[in-house]
């Protein structure tokens, strides 16, 4: 198995997210430059709360319903939606830029490489004429620590986010005064007050041959900066040091490495799980967008903040496979917080006048609220809480932790299920949802509805739901609503839309909602989510394997001309489902020489034209300024490439079904399956199967279906 112990980048690193990232899921460091070595510093606690939004009195379900069937729907829609009116000085709720501290080299020397030191967490880097400097981070503070034992450093500047343009201009008009700069005997910082949020002090201190840089939150300026320097005053630099080889070892020690023929997808894998660590470290913050980081030169895209139609989703999903479940808590911690969940339902109440329900709107900050312009895209996708739920549900089909099941899992389950049973109706002898969005069709496609009847990804999640929740009261011995079994009876699995094919034949298949068909290139694939992620239609069906295929020939004849960079993943997962093994690569080939920069950073908009045209007045724009990086693409591919080599579907376990013929020599090892299961394989040649818990595992190799049945702690190999 190829390990790759270290990373290494050249410089120049011209840009923040060229560089390599250091993170402990609050704290974020991007290390890159030119002549100068530049240290981008940020918080995920970080925010301007200002302006957020709850569906506001008044927003009925019923009334937007009633709105739908007026004519010129959209229009009558949106001024269905009451809307808070904020003040010019207040935008929305916003991650927030901090800044950089530069550290400058005497003449003719300059940085040459960056190397990450996987084992530890370590970067090192090395300058004109061998010398080093090595980066360390603590894993539980907002500190970082730099050891310069040949005084290589002879100056560090300190450059808040308020010295460049762009984020001076949009920090100025949304209320924020400048930071409070200080230089005194070997420490040099600045502290940024918020207009109702704590301030955040960031300091740089020099002790003989180490810097040490600390950001620290308060109350006010003045409790900001006292705490930071205390963090300074308490630096044992032999424990963080050990702490750190600790506890990377332990993480590296379990996790499913991977061989494939081609090499940069074997080094962009293992730096994503090392990016994973470092944004979802289980005792940070949940992680959002960009996760920890945020460059100093621009406001913070979609605002940092926690997309629940995909993103998010996308960033966690590769805690299963993998088997680090525990980095799921602070996502699971966050929404299940007081304040998050009041937020919920509210929600829920607003629409439904329910009080045992919560609805989720797609884009939050950390407290549950609408980061800003809610709308029927924002407020009519229950399927952001679905999703979500299926994380919960993931959790307990990996751990087999009953206790987590039933007070954690079931009442969030439930609550999401409530809001789905509160939409339902009788409709032409059957259940169906007279109103929602499949995610963000209506931005896709200009001509169309926002919202429509039964939208497929609305009826996959509800019947997702449905099978989760009734096999919880199996499991648990509990009695099962009616209602969710009426579900599965009497609600279509999909819309169905009659059409012609490419050729002008009479076809039938699945529509985005009663009446829409894909009629454009769209970014969500949210109308094919019973294949991926709801997993909710029968690929055995004749009948439903006939209307897929019909489906999905017409999704790509629709093109990818509109995707971004976490699309692709999901498209290739897609694929690798449907067991078209020589799609999945070509689609990640083309995503990475598209949508991945110099640092292995998976990064918004296309790097070039051609092939993607998304947003493309944005790419005249240069990069050193407008370059936007999310972390969904890179936890989407991780995710896609385990896919490819293995997943469950049902309760059957393929292997390889997204691997072309042509990469014989494939190999995985300890990825992990539901039910606490391992498994490790090679193509053509052996699977090695570890059970934890005991029970029975459906395997099927070379299109067998085998049933394999395993006590506690038994390993089984079997030659293929």
């Amino acid at each position: 198995m190829t390990t790759y112990d270290l990373l290494h980048l050249n410089f120049p690193l011209e840009r923040p997210h060229c560089g390599i990232v250091m993170g402990n899921g609050n704290f974020g460091v991007m290390v890159w430059g030119k002549e100068r070595l530049n240290i981008t510093v940020n918080r995920a606690d970080f925010w301007d709360h200002r302006g957020g939004e709850l569906i506001a009195e008044g927003t009925t379900y019923k009334k937007l319903v009633a709105a739908a069937k007026i004519q010129n729907c959209d229009n009558a829609l949106e001024k269905a939606i009451i809307r808070n009116l904020f003040p010019d000085n207040v935008f929305k709720p916003q991650r927030l830029p901090a800044g950089r501290f530069e550290f400058s080299f005497a003449d003719e020397i300059f940085p040459l490489r960056a190397s990450l030191h996987y084992n530890t967490g370590t970067v090192e880097v090395e300058v004109t004429g061998g010398k080093k400097i090595f980066l360390d981070l603590d894993l539980n503070r907002a500190l970082l620590l730099i050891r310069d034992a040949s005084n290589i450093i002879i100056r560090a500047d300190i450059n808040p986010a308020w010295d460049f343009p762009q984020s001076r201009a949009w920090l100025e008009k949304y209320a924020f005064v400048p930071p409070q700069r200080f230089y005194r005997d070997a420490s040099a910082g600045w502290i940024q007050p918020c207009p109702e949020d704590p301030s955040m002090a960031c300091i740089c201190r020099k002790r003989e041959n180490r810097y040490a840089l600390a950001l620290e939150t308060g109350a006010d300026n003045n409790t900001a900066l006292r705490q930071a320097e205390n963090m300074l005053d308490n630096i044992d630099e032999k424990k963080l040091l050990a702490d750190n080889y600790s506890w990377w070892k332990k993480y590296w020690k379990d996790l499913p490495m991977i061989d494939l023929p081609d090499d940069w997808y074997n080094r962009f894998y293992k730096y994503a799980l090392y990016k994973f660590a470092a944004a979802t470290r289980p005792d940070g913050c949940a992680c959002g967008l960009q996760g920890p980081w945020h460059e100093e030169y621009q406001r913070a895209q979609w605002s940092g903040d926690y997309h629940f139609n995909v993103n998010v989703q996308q960033i966690y999903s590769l805690a299963f496979p993998t088997g680090k479940l525990q980095h799921l808590l602070p996502l699971f911690d966050m929404i299940e917080s007081e304040s998050f969940q009041k937020a919920l339902r509210s929600n829920a109440q607003t629409l439904f006048g329910i009080d045992d329900g919560l609805w989720f709107t797609h884009a939050v900050d950390d407290r549950g609220w609408q980061c800003g312009w809610l709308s029927c895209g924002s407020i009519l996708d229950p399927a952001c809480g679905a999703w979500t739920a299926l994380l919960y549900y993931q959790y307990y089909q990996y751990s087999l932790d009953i206790d987590f099941l039933i007070k954690r899992a079931m009442p969030f389950i439930k609550g999401i299920m409530r809001g789905y049973e509160a939409m339902l109706e009788e409709y032409e002898g059957r259940l169906s949802i007279p109103l929602a969005i499949s995610a963000e069709y209506a931005s896709s496609n200009r001509l169309s509805q926002r919202a429509g009847r039964d939208p497929s990804y609305q009826l996959a999640a509800t019947h997702m739901l449905a099978d989760i929740l009734l096999k919880i009261c199996e499991i648990t011995g509990t009695p099962a609503k009616p209602i969710w079994m009426d579900i599965k009876k009497r609600l279509p699995p999909f819309t169905v839309i009659n059409a012609k094919d490419s050729s002008g034949n009479d076809e039938q298949r699945i529509a985005i909602w009663e009446g829409q068909d894909l009629d454009v290139c769209h970014r969500h694939h949210s109308h094919l989510a019973g294949i991926y992620p709801f997993a909710t239609l029968k690929l055995s069906s004749p009948r439903q394997t006939e209307i897929i295929d019909n489906s999905i020939d017409h999704w790509i004849g629709k093109g990818m001309g509109q995707w971004s960079e976490w699309c692709i993943p999901w498209a290739a997962i897609i694929y690798s489902r449907l067991g078209f093994s020589e799609a999945p690569v070509i689609l990640l080939d083309i995503w990475k020489k598209v949508f991945i920069n110099e640092g292995l950073a998976t990064v918004y908009l296309p790097r070039s034209r051609g092939i993607i045209a998304h947003r493309r007045h944005d790419l005249k724009k240069p990069k050193e300024t407008s370059e936007i990086m999310q972390l969904d693409g890179t936890m989407g591919a991780a995710t896609a490439l385990l896919e490819m080599l293995v997943h469950q579907r049902g309760d059957t376990v393929y292997l390889f079904q997204g691997i072309p013929e042509a990469w014989s020599n494939v190999s995985f090892a300890n990825v992990f399956l539901p039910g606490g299961f391992t498994i490790s394989a090679k193509r053509g040649e052996y699977v090695h199967i570890t059970s934890s818990k005991g029970g029975i595992l459906k395997l099927c190799i070379n299109q067998q279906i085998e049933i394999l049945s395993f006590s506690p702690q038994e390993t089984k190999d079997i030659d293929i």
